[in-house]
C-alpha cells in the first residue's frame, strides 16, 4: 500500500512540473510542413482590417477580438458600422467610453491591407497558384502544400497568374483592385488555411497571449506567428523618393538560405543577379541588411554594418519628428536601408541603393511613417555596405533628458 502511495505521489508530482511547464508565452510550431509568409507586395501598407479571433465568419457579434489581444466591444462606445457592397462592417473602440482605438471589423476571417488600386501582389511563399472567384469577387489561391494554402482576394481578374502556374516566393501574382459587391475601396484581402483550401482559417499574425486565451486558437496551441522572423517581410523596397521598387522574388539557393536565416537579411532590392558580386567571384542577390552570394558550391550571407540611433519619433497630432541624416563618408557609392522599430518589431522602412560619395540623406520619421502610423517613438536601425555618419535633429528640438517622459504620452 505504501509503495503505490509512493508511486501516486511521484506520478502527481511529475504532472505538476509537466503542467507548469507546458504553457509557455509563445509555443514552438508543432505542424509538420508550415510555410513561413513574406508580406503580399513590395513594400508595406497599414492595416485596416483585422482577423477577428472571435468569429472569424462575417458575423456581427458585438466583439471583435485581434492577435493583440485587444478587444473591440460595440460597449465601449458608438460601433463605426456601415454597408461595404453585401458586407456589414463594424468598428469598435477598445476601452470604455471610446477609448483605446477603434478595430475593424467585427467577424472578418482575414487580415485587410491599404493596396492602392494596381498595386502587385507577391505570393507569400512558393507553391502552386490557381485563380478563384467568389462571386465577383477576384481571387488568387496558392497551394504551399502539406495542407496550406494562402489566397488573395479582390484583386484585378485579368491580371491574375495563368491557372495551376508554379510560383516563387516575392513572384507577383496580380494587381490589387476592388472586385466583388460595390461600392468597395481597393484594397488586398490575405487569408490562411490549413488542412486544405476550404479547411480552418488561421490568422497569420498568431496570437500574443497564451494559448487558451485565444478564442479560435486555430491551430490548436499555435501562437507564434506564420510569418518568416516573425514580422512581414516586403519583397522589395521603398526608396528616397518613398516610391515602391519590386516585388523581387526569391528562389532556389538564395530562397533556401534566406529562409534558413530566417529572413535576417531582411527585403530583397533585386533579383538575383550573375556573376555581380563586390570583389568576388559568384551570383549575388541584395538585401536590406547585407547580401547573398552563391559562389556555385555554397550560399554565403554578408551582413552590413549596423547602426542603432534610439528616441526617433513621430506624433502626428503635434507635428513632431526626427530627421536622420546619414552621411556617406567614403568615397564609393553606398546602399544605405533604414528599419524603423519599436517594441522590437519593424514599422517601415526606406533604402537609397546608391548615396553618392561624400553626400547626405536626410529621411524624416514623418516622411518614412506617416502611412504606417500617426504615432511613433522607438529605433531607427541604418544598415549600409560603406562607412556612414548618422546625425539627428528633433522637431521641436526637446531635450534627450526629457524625451522618455514626453513620449510615453503619446
Amino acid at each position: 500500500m505504501k509503495h503505490r502511495l509512493g508511486v501516486a505521489i511521484v506520478c502527481l508530482l511529475l504532472a505538476a512540473v509537466l503542467l507548469s511547464t507546458s504553457e509557455p508565452m509563445y509555443l514552438a510550431h508543432g505542424q509538420t510542413g508550415e510555410p513561413r509568409f513574406s508580406y503580399p507586395g513590395a513594400r508595406r501598407f497599414a492595416i485596416t482590417s483585422y482577423f477577428d479571433h472571435h468569429a472569424p465568419n462575417y458575423t456581427v457579434d458585438n466583439n471583435l477580438t485581434i492577435y493583440t489581444t485587444e478587444i473591440g466591444l460595440d460597449t465601449n462606445g458608438t460601433p463605426d458600422c456601415y454597408w461595404a457592397g453585401t458586407i456589414h462592417v463594424c468598428g469598435y473602440y477598445t476601452e470604455p467610453d471610446s477609448g483605446g482605438r477603434c478595430i475593424y471589423y467585427d467577424g472578418h476571417p482575414g487580415i485587410d491591407y491599404a493596396f492602392p488600386l494596381n498595386t502587385p501582389v507577391s505570393a507569400a511563399a512558393s507553391g502552386t497558384a490557381h485563380r478563384r472567384n467568389i462571386g465577383d469577387i477576384q481571387v488568387v489561391a496558392i497551394d504551399h502544400g502539406n495542407g496550406y494554402w494562402t489566397r488573395y482576394l479582390h484583386v484585378d481578374g485579368p491580371s491574375r497568374i495563368a491557372d495551376d502556374t508554379p510560383v516563387e516566393r516575392g513572384q507577383q501574382i496580380a494587381l490589387s483592385s476592388n472586385t466583388g459587391p460595390q461600392p468597395m475601396a481597393a484594397h488586398l484581402h490575405f487569408e490562411g488555411y490549413y488542412n486544405g483550401e476550404d479547411g480552418t482559417l488561421f490568422d497569420p499574425y498568431g496570437w500574443w497571449g497564451y494559448w487558451y486565451t485565444d478564442p479560435w486558437n486555430q491551430p490548436f496551441n499555435h501562437t507564434i506567428a506564420w510569418w518568416q522572423s516573425g514580422d512581414p517581410i516586403p519583397m522589395g523596397y521603398r526608396d528616397q523618393n518613398n516610391a515602391a521598387n519590386g516585388p523581387y522574388q526569391l528562389s532556389g539557393v538564395m530562397q533556401t538560405k534566406w529562409e534558413s536565416l530566417n529572413g535576417l537579411p531582411g527585403s530583397p532590392l533585386g533579383n538575383r543577379g550573375s556573376n555581380n558580386c563586390p570583389g568576388n567571384y559568384g551570383d549575388c542577390q541584395f538585401f536590406e541588411r547585407g547580401y547573398l552570394r552563391w559562389d556555385y558550391s555554397n550560399t554565403w550571407y554578408y551582413p552590413y554594418a549596423e547602426t542603432v540611433v534610439s528616441q526617433i519619433f513621430y506624433i502626428a497630432q503635434t507635428n513632431w519628428n526626427t530627421t536622420l541624416s546619414i552621411r556617406n563618408t567614403s568615397g564609393t557609392p553606398a546602399q544605405v536601408s533604414v528599419i524603423f522599430m519599436t517594441g522590437g518589431r519593424p514599422v517601415d522602412s526606406r533604402t537609397t541603393v546608391s548615396l553618392a560619395g561624400g553626400s547626405t540623406w536626410d529621411l524624416s520619421s514623418q516622411q518614412a511613417l506617416q502611412d504606417m502610423t500617426d504615432n511613433f517613438a522607438g529605433e531607427a536601425y541604418v544598415y549600409s555596405n560603406q562607412a556612414v555618419q548618422v546625425t539627428v535633429t528633433h522637431q521641436p528640438a526637446l531635450s534627450n533628458a526629457f524625451l522618455p517622459a514626453i513620449l510615453n504620452n503619446y
